[in-house]
């Protein structure tokens, strides 16, 4: 064996170990942070139930408006091969199936890296990818983002490979990807151009025919299921109504009526418009805040200020805890190093970014104030974070200062996600209050539950499942009365008699009981029937009994 093949067998073996290494470390934080206890919530709830009812219907379950099928198809097959008696044991197997994908983005993240740096830089980013804690807390949710960004980051690489089966397979992944999340399409604009101002041949075109043949291939048959599946809705469009919703184009469709009569028109948005105000998920716990809007007289400069300023906004924040000081660090180092060109790799990389980054335009412009459309700029982050200029790299080659940046940089990760992961206690015992509560009611206050009143009926009708509504969300027979309104508990209970209230839920976070929770004494017409361990945390939560017989001898 020659001295270059003993090299390359050993930076392959270096490789596997350091790949292995960064999936062990990754999938230890995530089950170490792992809710074993406690359901899937809001969007997670969703697939779920769209999986199940997938499962049992043998076919795309009708009746659901769902957009983003992908990942509900994807856990629909793995629960067919699970134990389904106990639903909590089917959620768990959902979020061990994100925390395992999330820790497996290592392997294509190291490989587009590659394009750009040597071995153990691409190792080094594709660590701090792996560990990056947004990332990382939203694969314990369940949800469809981390397949999206895994298929994204495997579509860049295998497009970069240059191959005409690394191109064929990229376009396989965009197909995947718009199953998964409709924007995903998006993708085709940039690898289209790129692939033609690359390749100007006729061979190139025929194979570029090739392409968008797998691409239709694959989308046209589950588009046609999923428009026989939601036949019985129908939605306007500027040029007519459409009946049947595919999940990708009705999307694309929606986006130029909500621009044009929402913004350029100025028609006030109300909770009846399916366009402004239904996730994409369909899950009424998932709508869109769109206070900013919400009494018309929006123009289109007001929306392209407002969207601009919460892309600004969540970008910078998105740098936070390690990538903004790593970039920063990568341009001052670069300051003087002008050599490097734009070649293809890179544009590819910007283009795409920017292209991805449309959606985020469109969700902010609609009020949407949420972090998670920015996600996907994470591998451009990465690769700005380690492309320093080569006399930067030579420097810093030893392993202890290696081994000192990651530890570094896992330590700031592990403190910021302890900064800002969820209250699983006070998850728990909303949990455990809203399954009291669905026992003996099917209406109260509303409180602070956190979508756990779902779920606690999903658990109680076990294994029956919750059929849609008109509006193809899922249906939950359940009234949760808004309490805002009133100013006092008489007041809630007089108005709300009628309604048939007989319990209402007291937390510590609600004005409205304060008087309760410090004395009940003078609410003899209320009766406690449950209570969160009192000696935990203030007694967060509380059932009473409403004795109208005692309300009406008040005083």
């Amino acid at each position: 064996m020659s001295k270059l093949e003993n090299q390359i067998k050993t930076t392959n073996r270096q490789v596997i170990l350091g790949l292995i290494s960064i999936i062990i470390i990754g999938l230890s934080i995530r089950i170490f942070y792992f809710p074993n206890d406690i359901p899937i919530v809001t969007d997670g709830h969703f697939n779920f139930v769209y999986a199940m009812k997938t499962i049992i219907e043998g076919n795309l379950p009708e009746g659901y408006l769902v957009t983003n099928s992908g990942w509900s198809n994807f856990l629909s097959f793995l629960f067919m091969f699970s134990d389904r008696t106990e639903p909590l044991h089917l959620m768990n197997i959902q979020r061990m199936s994100t925390i395992i994908i999330s820790s497996l983005t290592a392997i294509p993240s190291f490989y587009l890296l590659k394009k750009f740096v040597d071995t153990k830089w691409a190792l080094f980013g594709g660590f701090m990818l792996v560990i990056e804690p947004r990332l990382l807390l939203a694969s314990l949710e369940g949800l469809n983002y981390t397949l999206f960004f895994f298929i994204f980051i495997s579509s860049l690489v295998l497009f970069l490979k240059k191959t005409s089966l690394g191109f064929f397979l990229s376009f396989v992944c965009i197909a995947l990807l718009a199953l998964v999340r409709y924007e995903g399409i998006l993708l085709i604009v940039p690898f289209s151009i790129l692939y033609f101002i690359q390749y100007k041949n006729k061979k190139s075109l025929y194979r570029f025919i090739g392409m968008i043949g797998i691409l239709i291939l694959i989308l046209i048959p589950v588009g046609v299921l999923r428009s026989e599946a939601t036949q019985e809705y129908c939605m306007d469009y500027i040029f007519g109504t459409v009946c049947g919703q595919d999940g990708i184009t009705n999307n694309f469709l929606a986006g130029p009526k909500f621009i044009y009569k929402y913004l350029i028109m100025n028609e006030p948005l109300s909770e009846t418009n399916p366009i402004a105000f239904t996730s994409n998920m369909g899950d009424s716990d998932s709508e869109f805040h769109g206070e900013k809007y919400g009494s018309g007289g929006t123009n289109l400069g007001n929306a392209l200020e407002e969207s601009l300023s919460r892309l600004i906004k969540f970008v910078a924040i998105s740098m936070i805890p390690f990538f903004g000081f790593f970039m920063l660090f990568n341009l001052l180092t670069r300051i003087k190093d002008s050599s490097r060109k734009i070649n293809f790799d890179i544009k590819v990389i910007l283009i795409s970014s920017g292209i991805m980054l449309l959606p985020a335009l469109y969700a902010y412009a609609r009020g949407i104030d949420e972090i998670r459309y920015i996600l996907i700029l994470m591998p451009i982050f990465t690769i700005l974070s380690v492309l320093w200029n080569k006399k930067i790299h030579e420097k810093i080659t030893k392993i202890h200062i290696m081994i000192i940046l990651l530890t570094l940089i896992l330590f700031t990760s592990i403190f910021f996600i302890e900064m800002n992961k969820r209250d699983y206690v006070h998850d728990m015992k909303s949990f455990t209050v809203s399954k009291e509560i669905v026992k003996v009611t099917g209406i109260t206050n509303s409180f602070d539950q956190g979508g756990y009143i779902k779920i606690a009926m999903l658990f109680s009708n076990w294994p029956q499942l919750p059929d849609s509504g008109a509006d193809g969300k899922i249906k939950h027979e359940f009234e949760k009365i808004p309490i805002k309104e009133f100013k006092s508990i008489e007041e809630l209970i007089i108005k709300s008699r009628d309604k048939g209230l007989e319990f209402i839920v007291v937390d510590e976070n609600t004005e409205l009981f304060r008087d309760l929770r410090e004395s009940s004494e003078e609410y003899v017409y209320l009766k406690k029937i449950f209570s969160y361990d009192e000696t935990e945390r203030n007694n967060e939560f509380s059932i009473f009994k409403i004795n109208y017989e005692l309300f009406d001898l008040r005083t």
